[in-house]
């Protein structure tokens, strides 16, 4: 009887220690968010949340999506696999249709106990099997199980807000709008979301079980709606548009999604500096509401076991290429930020420079926190660079849009769109990519072989 008391409490203590030493995760991803933040060397936007938060992360310098637009891009991010693979390859592709029999990352977290809740917009379209519980953002309550969610409800609300702003395309287009909020910010999406999220982590720490978080913020995407303070931070005389060479090689029509282009080529200089104010203005709100968050997770005393990941979906045109959006597959659009936080990981390093691609991170997110990586997924664990491992490392990034497809490397970045035009630019000379090479003798060579690259990117297969 003692012998089979002591294996009792024994095996009591070992369930415990197993259970504590199962870390938390808190994953964050930001709408629409380029590099234009002070921790990528922004001299102008103020993100001081995100800034203490680098200070206690790896960042990367040179991380990539794999499909400029909302919906492909996360359901890569969140699946592991390439758009091709799974199918995903326009925002009104469905996950679980186009590749039924995937394990996505908070479910992988799911299938080992642990309590998974999305808040915000983390899917395009919310999957309900993925998760424990998805936050309705007008109750704070969580949704029935299994019910589909749709985060657009609560967006359409912001438009109850009040202050000062305008349509910058006359109406042509309507997400171009801004508003400096001046009464209601409460209803905005990422006020709501901060909100709920917290009231969640309370629960959480009181319940002591291991959570998955994923919290969704809606900003800096259009339309540009923020309280007024933050649009005060930026003086319209202040602003600088991003000014291309009188030489530079020209972009082909092929390259844009013309509605768009006509549109935005109709703006004059007064609506692009109200732009780019817009867009600044969006993305420190939405640092702050982040702050808020790891606030409260330091507050709750949740930090020392939470591994903390933020990335963005994609990248943004802010101007450059005259364009004001996504969906493009420079760089600007493609590249966006990446930054992991392990409170467990002992490593020197603070940044990797290499080029990483956006489905690495589900691979990355599972090693760290020791639950099984789903068969399906196609990145690679950047847990090895973190801890400053010297290892091969092939530097190539693909990204596709509709039939278009792109591969970055350490040095070029090659385009082709629908087998119709390419374009190849040389960072090393030209990190603006201004002048196509395509033409350029000297290329020769790097053009035959980032050909040969492209054709690796895994094809939908029908």
């Amino acid at each position: 009887m003692k012998k089979l008391l002591s294996c009792a409490i024994l095996l009591s203590s070992f369930l415990l220690h197993a259970k504590e030493d199962k870390m938390n995760v808190l994953f964050i991803m930001s709408d629409d968010l380029n590099v234009d933040i002070a921790s990528y060397g922004h001299p102008v936007v103020k993100t001081p949340n995100l800034d203490k938060l680098r200070s206690k992360s790896v960042l990367f310098s040179q991380a990539y999506s794999q499909y400029p637009l909302c919906n492909p891009s996360r359901n890569s991010i969140l699946s592991g696999m390439y758009p091709g693979t799974s199918g995903c390859l326009s925002n009104a592709d469905q996950l679980r249709k186009t590749a039924p029999n995937i394990t996505t990352l908070p479910e992988a977290f799911k299938k080992q106990g642990y309590e998974v809740i999305s808040t915000g917009k983390i899917f395009h379209h919310e999957d309900p099997q993925s998760w424990t519980g998805i936050t309705n953002l007008r109750t704070g309550k969580l949704q029935p199980k299994g019910k589909p969610y749709s985060f657009y409800r609560p967006a359409f609300d912001e438009r109850q807000t009040i202050g000062e702003g305008r349509n910058l395309t006359d109406g042509e287009l309507g997400f171009m709008t801004w508003r400096s909020v001046t009464e209601k910010e409460e209803i905005l999406f990422d006020s709501r979301t901060a909100r709920w999220t917290n009231k969640h982590l309370e629960g959480l720490a009181e319940n002591k079980k291991p959570f998955f978080l994923g919290v969704g913020f809606s900003r800096p995407h259009d339309p540009f709606f923020a309280p007024k303070r933050f649009f005060d931070m930026y003086p319209l005389e202040s602003i600088k548009l991003p000014e291309t060479p009188e030489n530079a090689s020209e972009v082909p029509m092929i390259a844009y999604y013309d509605v768009f282009k006509r549109a935005f080529d109709k703006m004059d200089t007064q609506k692009r500096m109200e732009f780019v104010r817009s867009y600044y203005a969006s993305i420190s709100y939405m640092d702050e509401q982040l702050g808020l968050v790891l606030d409260k997770l330091d507050e709750l005393n949740l930090s020392q076991n939470t591994l903390i990941v933020f990335i963005s979906d994609h990248g943004y045109q802010v101007g450059e290429k005259d364009y004001f959006n996504k969906t493009l597959l420079f760089e600007r659009s493609c590249r966006a930020p990446l930054m992991i936080s392990s409170p467990k990981l002992k490593t020197k390093v603070t940044k990797v420079d290499k080029i990483v691609q956006f489905l690495d991170v589900l691979p990355t997110i599972t090693e760290i926190s020791s639950v099984p990586t789903p068969e399906t997924a196609e990145g690679r664990s950047l847990l090895p660079l973190m801890k400053g491992e010297k290892i091969k490392w092939d530097e190539h990034a693909y990204s596709y849009v509709n039939a278009d497809r792109s591969v970055r490397t350490k040095r070029y970045r090659l385009i082709n769109w629908r087998g119709q035009k390419e374009a190849l630019y040389d960072h090393q000379r030209d990190p603006g990519e201004h002048f196509n090479q395509v033409d350029n003798p000297e290329y020769k060579e790097v053009l035959t072989r980032l050909r040969s690259k492209l054709k690796e990117i895994p094809e939908f297969k029908k």
